[in-house]
């Protein structure tokens, strides 16, 4: 799911951004979830307390609480900085927002045809992020791995099974233990675990029961029953990340 954010106190603004982003969704088959903050102090603290996680913000540069300046200044702080797009009624931001990482400013009021182009300008840099390439050791070479078709990681001791959406598998030589750790720093995912041994990338998953967790690619594996609630409350709270209330 992609998550996308409006930081603005004008509603003609927030209602643009809304009806264009359900659009965009609907015609590209996307699942997408959208939210809008009136404060950006209201909005920094959520992201940066990690209640809510988003891959695009739209800031406004004449919202109230922190200017837009610092508070994408913040953003890019975090471990997972969104994608930046800036809204103003001037040109005089205009600088300064690409300075601080933006892939696109919009003056306002705002043109339909202007937001979908700073969406698709946002999807094609979170997809060059998503399809990060990691490589890892096998058994006879080495492997590099497209992170967003990893879809589960299965332990047999020193060895891993990598579990890829396309059904393939690899055999990768490294304990759980490292190849979470690594996966921890490096993927834009969050990998749960539904037993011992087991790594479950949450983007993945189709449908959880006590007994398993069926994937996209059809593929199902165990859920032990000491930690299904403590799966299925974790991976509950990553869908929710930025899901409108």
């Amino acid at each position: 799911m992609i998550h996308v954010a409006v930081v603005s106190d004008e509603p003609d603004t927030m209602g643009m951004v809304r009806r264009v982003c359900g659009s965009f969704a609907r015609d590209r088959g996307l699942d997408l979830s959208f939210r809008s903050y009136e404060n950006s102090y209201v909005f920094l603290q959520e992201a940066e307390n990690r209640k809510r996680l988003f891959e695009i913000v739209f800031l406004d540069t004449s919202v109230r609480g922190m200017n837009a300046l610092d508070t994408a200044a913040a953003l890019r702080k975090m471990a997972e900085a969104p994608v930046l797009v800036f809204l103003s009624a001037t040109e005089g931001y205009c600088m300064d927002a690409f300075r601080a990482g933006a892939v696109h400013y919009l003056k306002t009021p705002l043109a339909e045809k202007d937001v979908e182009e700073a969406l698709e300008r946002g999807f094609a840099f979170l997809e060059r992020d998503w399809h990060r390439k990691v490589v890892f050791k096998t058994a006879d070479d080495l492997a590099v791995v497209d992170l967003s078709t990893l879809e589960a990681v299965v332990s047999d001791d020193h060895q891993q099974l990598f579990c890829l959406a396309d059904g393939r598998q690899l055999e990768v030589r490294a304990r759980i233990s490292e190849v979470k750790e690594r996966l921890s720093d490096v993927s834009p995912f969050v990998f749960l675990s539904p037993c011992r041994g087991i790594l479950v990338n949450s983007e993945a998953v189709l449908q959880l029961t006590p007994a398993q967790v069926v994937l996209k690619s059809g593929r199902t594996l165990p859920v032990a029953k000491r930690k299904y609630t403590e799966f299925k409350e974790a991976l509950t709270h990553v869908k929710s990340l930025g899901r409108e209330d």
